[in-house]
Order: C-alpha cells, then sequence, then structure tokens
C-alpha cells in the first residue's frame, strides 16, 4: 500500500474527499494519511487552495481507500 500525507501546514484547513464528499478538518499542522494501492496513484487528483484539499478519488466502489490520523490509526474507509 501506499500512503499520501495531507497537512495543513498554514492554518486550519478543510480535507474533502470526492465524489464521495467525505470532509475531514484539520488544524493547523495537523495532517491525515490516504492509504491506496499504488496503481491507483497517478489517478488521484489533488486540488489546494487557502484553507482547503480537495482529494478526487478514482474508481468509487472498486477500491479501498484508508484515512489514517496522524498516528496511523484508521479513522475511515472510503468505497
Amino acid at each position: 500500500m501506499m500512503k499520501m500525507k495531507l497537512a495543513a501546514t498554514d492554518g486550519p484547513a478543510r480535507v474533502t474527499f470526492e465524489p464521495g464528499g467525505v470532509v475531514f478538518m484539520l488544524a493547523a499542522e495537523e495532517s491525515i494519511t490516504l492509504q491506496l494501492d499504488p496503481s491507483l496513484a497517478p489517478s488521484v487528483e489533488i486540488n489546494i487552495w487557502p484553507n482547503g484539499i480537495a482529494v478526487w478519488l478514482p474508481y468509487p466502489g472498486e477500491s479501498d481507500y484508508i484515512v489514517l490520523d496522524s498516528s496511523n490509526r484508521e479513522m475511515t474507509r472510503l468505497w
């Protein structure tokens, strides 16, 4: 499995996983990690703007994406 770290480096940030609309609010300097099959990584689209990160995941329903907290504990599974 591959891990992608998403961090709120410049202050609080909202992280949204699409197309499901799952949202996490991160405090300044907080992070979460997306764990996924490495073969899917080239199809993940990440858009960043002030106070927000949108992560578009490929193939909903066909693969598990795991969201981990900063201590590597599972928070949720997407699809």
